[in-house]
């Protein structure tokens, strides 16, 4: 039992700015500063700062990761040249899950991240404040193009787990003080409790918004289908986590009355791709390598070194993900995208919460037990879902059903049953993938 799930309201808002400023103790240091400023600095000059990074990242993989001992081991870090990254083997997925206690640099002070992935894939990895002071930096860095500096009125609206699941009042927010933001619950936003999301904003007047991408695009759909009128506009909405498409960027416009500035990263540290001031989204090399794959006419695969993943360094990482660009990006200097190409945002229904996204799914599936290694959620009817699980633990079968249960409930409601099958591996489509999310409610 959380003490905080049965503490008053207030007192959760007090618990959450004690975390926050822990987190900000961890995450707001002379790093962050440090990153900050070099950020700045080097504004004008991104190339030759880019293999100054480069140099560096190869020398400090190759110097303090057992792996890249090995695989760097002819590679001459202070002459090495972008042309020479392909010489080195592409970092697959499967060898960072198998292979990551020799490829990490370091066992103190780690923090150990997880992402379900939206194939539902177990993928651990670790991290530090250090990398993530820089991470924050820059996300910080590209939002001040925009107007928006750290201080100001934030609205947040994601996947912690900050509404109980036995709270009845319609109070899905709370107040983190030590950053000025508004943490509203992504698992509660639907139908009818939109209303009060609306009547919170309009109260808090943030100056800009932040989150999963779907939620925020409901939430201004329901402002422009009922005609509601804020009594604010903010300098900028930056939507996380899910593929932004351009119907849900209008609508946000149109609700909000402020521009969309869309970004890329991933939980295991790819270099960053942001919108400038024009709304162009541009691949920030001040954090990384891309390299681009033809696939086909002009989508390219993404194979990225990222310079914010000291602790477990991803070199020509195949992150998963495409991106559509306006030319080939070996005919121009500035590569521009067109459009970052995700997995496909599936997901399923609640008769209680709604529409639940692979990205809630991919969180509850991560924050549950560090033995679900895969994971598949099929929907054949309301209130009714199969969830196929490969597990590195057999023997503790209920323990994780308990866990998983748990967080699922706080996305679908108490309505829901859910039906487990432990199974050796997850089947493959047709087409050779493995599908994390099945939705046959309109089959």
């Amino acid at each position: 039992m959380k003490i905080y799930d049965y503490a008053p309201i207030a007192l959760q808002n007090i618990a959450v700015s004690l975390k926050g400023l822990q987190l900000n103790k961890q995450r707001y240091n002379v790093n962050y500063y440090n990153e900050l400023e070099l950020l700045r600095k080097n504004s004008e000059r991104k190339e030759e700062f880019q293999l100054n990074r480069l140099r560096e990242f190869i020398a400090y993989a190759k110097n303090n990761s057992e792996y890249y001992s090995e695989v760097l081991q002819e590679i001459n870090p202070s002459t090495f040249s972008l042309q020479e990254l392909s010489s080195i083997p592409i970092l697959e997925k499967e060898t960072l899950r198998t292979e990551i206690e020799r490829l990490r640099t370091t066992d103190q002070n780690v923090i150990v991240g997880k992402t379900g992935g939206s194939t539902g894939k177990s993928l651990t990895f670790y991290t530090s404040a250090f990398d993530m002071s820089r991470k924050i930096a820059f996300l910080d860095y590209f939002k001040e193009q925009h107007g928006v500096k750290k201080g100001m009125k934030r609205a947040s609206i994601g996947g912690r787990e900050i509404v109980p699941n036995s709270q009845k009042s319609k109070v899905f927010w709370r107040f983190n003080k030590s950053l000025n933001q508004m943490l509203f619950s992504a698992y509660h936003a639907d139908g009818e409790n939109l209303y009060y999301y609306i009547k919170q904003l309009n109260k808090f007047q943030p100056q800009s918004i932040d989150g999963y991408t779907a939620t925020i695009h409901r939430i201004a759909k329901f402002i422009l289908d009922k005609n509601i009128k804020l009594s604010f506009s903010p300098l900028a909405i930056f939507p996380t986590a899910e593929t932004l498409t351009e119907e849900m960027r209008t609508d946000m416009e149109q609700a909000f009355g402020c521009p969309v500035r869309n970004q890329y990263a991933s939980s295991e540290g790819a270099p960053f791709i942001t919108e400038d001031q024009g709304g162009v989204l541009i691949p920030n090399i001040e954090t990384g390598v891309f390299e681009y794959r033809p696939l086909y006419d002009n989508v390219y695969e993404l194979i990225v070194t990222a310079f914010y993943t000291t602790t477990t360094p991803l070199i020509r990482y195949r992150i998963g993900d495409a991106v559509e660009l306006y030319d080939d990006p070996s005919k121009v200097k500035v590569t521009k995208i067109k459009k970052i190409i995700g997995r496909s945002n599936d997901f399923l229904v609640s008769k209680e919460r709604g529409v639940v996204t692979n990205v809630n799914l991919s969180t509850a599936v991560r924050e549950a037990d560090r033995r679900i290694i895969e994971s598949q959620f099929i929907q054949n009817e309301l209130d009714r879902i199969k969830v196929y699980l490969v597990v590195s633990e057999k023997d503790k079968i209920q323990q994780i059903e308990s866990r998983l249960s748990r967080s699922l409930r706080i996305r679908f409601g108490e309505s829901t049953i859910f039906d487990y099958e432990y199974v050796e591996a997850i089947p493959k489509t047709t087409g050779g993938k493995r599908r994390f999310v099945v939705n046959n409610l309109n089959d």
